[in-house]
């Protein structure tokens, strides 16, 4: 292990963050928010030292004397795992120094929250309120940089040997990097990301939002992050515009990138048949609508508050009401991007439980969403079949195929081993934050929401209640899973194994 590269490489993703903490640092200036502005100012100052004594400390430790690369996949893999504690470590700063999260272990927890686009939260309502806008918008832009991923960005600016970060970088099954140089790659999806964001901003705007709300639920809804500017989240606007043009872009960002650089290379129509020939996509439309149907179905029928005025819940006897609010929660929850257009944790438990059933399995390999991704559900499931049938004919040859392909062994391996992983650690989660005083149920979902990088939960952290009043330990093995979750497990599991540290 080349430690000293992994140094200079992680001086530079420090410099990195300092150069974006200066973005809220001038707005911080511009609305004249002395104490927000100095926070950010200070915390650039801090990550722009830091980063450059690392970089000055380990300078010209990436190559040999022969100028070969001298960092491969272990120093990657290091780099990745290490960043985003390293962001979420600085990202915290703000908060603290701006004195709207005081307690280092909520803020760092908020931090960790933007950064992996999970979007739980110690806030209460009053709090988000009457946050100041620099922090807010803080807040929501480490959902943004969270989303892009911060080492693609280092990638895209770095490309040399850059094929170990991106691969560790990049969650799927398959990597475009195996097929495209590494740089086209990261250009294509950042490209591509940027694109996308631009146009839900005008969108938002041209739908009545100003410029910061825009910009706010555009960094939550590309990520998949969910932070908003208001504690009602997006009920706060009651437009049935705002939440449609979100719901789209809120399903884009759950489908892989990759296939928008494909129909960019390619043209739209053939584009559009490669996605409607990948079994992974037809399963994330069909879940998405099959759920929109049977939620909407059960909220009509069940009434809601059935137009009794003393009742908080809406009055669902409208069908326009109860689709409308179902399509939002059902993309918004596959998708782990947790906004909120009404409070689910009231529905019926087939409600509560499907909605939590959708952020389990999650949105597509390649995306910016968040669960154990289709791909790998279809995978499992098919794996599981096979079993079966092998069971039967022990015999035949059965192989497991993906869009008529068959996987290999060493993938589909590994993908059961990531299914298997996820059900001990959120069994082990859940145990511990049950023996920390949480109820089953709020102790599950508290797990369910931080791993799967929803949000929300339900109960004690549901999508209108916070996670401010959990214990600190368990905040802090939340911000683990968060972390967890964002790398899908591997890339920082390895870094707890000694022998990876050894040359």
């Amino acid at each position: 292990m080349n430690l000293r590269a992994v140094g200079w490489l992680l001086g530079c993703v420090s410099l990195l963050l300092g150069a974006f903490l200066l973005v809220p640092a001038l707005l911080g200036v511009l609305f004249e928010e002395r104490q927000a502005a100095v926070a950010c100012s200070l915390t650039a100052l801090f990550a722009a030292v830091m980063g450059g004594l690392l970089v000055w400390w380990n300078r010209g430790s990436i190559t040999t004397a022969e100028g070969h690369l001298d960092y491969f996949r272990r120093e990657g893999l290091a780099v990745v795992g290490v960043s985003w504690l390293l962001a979420a470590a600085i990202g915290a700063m703000p908060f603290a120094l701006s004195g709207v999260i005081p307690s280092p272990v909520d803020a760092l927890f908020e931090s960790a929250s933007g950064f992996t686009t999970t979007g739980s939260t110690v806030l209460d309502a009053e709090s988000i309120d009457g946050m100041p806008r620099t922090i807010a918008f803080w807040r929501s832009f480490t959902h943004w940089l969270g989303g892009i991923g911060i080492v693609l960005v280092f990638v895209l600016l770095f490309p040399t040997g850059g094929r170990s970060l991106f691969r560790s970088e990049v969650p799927g099954i398959a990597r475009e990097a195996s097929h495209q140089r590494v740089r086209d790659s990261a250009l294509a999806l950042v490209r591509v990301y940027i694109g996308l964001s631009a146009v839900q901003f005008v969108l938002l705007m041209l739908a009545g939002l100003d410029w910061f709300d825009s910009a706010v639920h555009t960094f939550g809804t590309l990520a998949t992050g969910g932070f908003s500017s208001h504690s009602e989240s997006v009920a706060y606007f009651d437009s049935w515009l705002v939440e449609a043009i979100i719901i789209v872009f809120m399903f884009a960002a759950g489908l892989n990138f990759a296939l928008y650089d494909t129909a960019i290379r390619v043209g739209p129509k053939r584009g559009l048949r490669i996605a409607l020939g990948s079994a992974e996509v037809r399963v994330y439309v069909l879940m998405t609508v099959v759920a929109t149907v049977i939620f909407s179905s059960v909220l009509w029928f069940w009434g809601g508050s059935n137009g009794d005025p003393t009742s908080s819940l809406p009055d669902y006897r409208s069908m326009s009401l109860a689709l409308r609010d179902s399509s939002f929660l059902t993309v918004s929850l596959q998708t782990s991007t947790g906004y909120g257009s009404a409070d689910f944790d009231r529905w019926p438990e087939v409600c509560r439980m499907g909605m939590m059933f959708l952020a389990f399995v999650g949105a597509c390999a390649g995306s910016t969403g968040g669960g154990l991704k289709v791909v790998r559900f279809l995978i499992v499931g098919k794996a599981a079949v096979r079993g079966i049938r092998r069971f039967a004919r022990p015999r035949a040859i059965h192989a497991v195929r993906i869009d008529g392909d068959s996987l290999d062994e060493g993938v589909v391996a590994s993908v059961t081993g990531y299914f298997g992983l996820w059900v001990i650690v959120a069994v082990l989660g859940t145990l511990a934050m049950a023996g920390m005083g949480l109820e089953p149920i709020t102790a599950f979902t508290s797990v369910l929401a931080t791993l799967n990088n929803i949000g929300p939960g339900l109960n004690a952290v549901g999508p209108y209640l916070n996670f401010g009043d959990l214990p600190e330990l368990g905040k802090l093995l939340l911000t683990f899973f968060m972390i967890l979750g964002r790398l899908e497990f591997y890339a920082v599991v390895v870094l707890l194994v000694p022998s990876f540290w050894r040359r």
